[in-house]
């Protein structure tokens, strides 16, 4: 997002519309991980060479987005190569 459009978000809006929360610089927690997604870190962090912290913090952005694409009108979909057929993802 960027910080004009943050910015507008924020001074208003479309009528109806909730108003953007301010971004937190940064929050310290602590989570338990099952070891599905212990494994799932380590593969991920393998992947792309990544810490666990950078690794986790864009995970949950990207599930954010995803997240926000599902409830949206539409839909998303996934090639695994460039000549396969597109599929329908869903999330659960």
């Amino acid at each position: 997002m960027t910080t004009s459009r943050a910015a507008s978000e924020t001074s208003g809006g479309s009528a109806g519309s909730p108003r953007a929360e301010p971004v937190p610089h940064s929050e310290r927690v602590t989570v338990n991980l099952t070891g599905k997604a212990v494994q799932a870190l380590q593969r991920l962090q393998e992947q792309t060479g990544y810490n666990k912290t950078d690794c986790i913090n864009r995970a949950l952005i990207i599930a954010g987005e995803i997240e926000g694409m599902s409830r949206e009108p539409g839909a998303f979909y996934w090639r695994e190569t460039p000549d396969s057929d597109l599929m329908l993802v869903r999330f659960v």
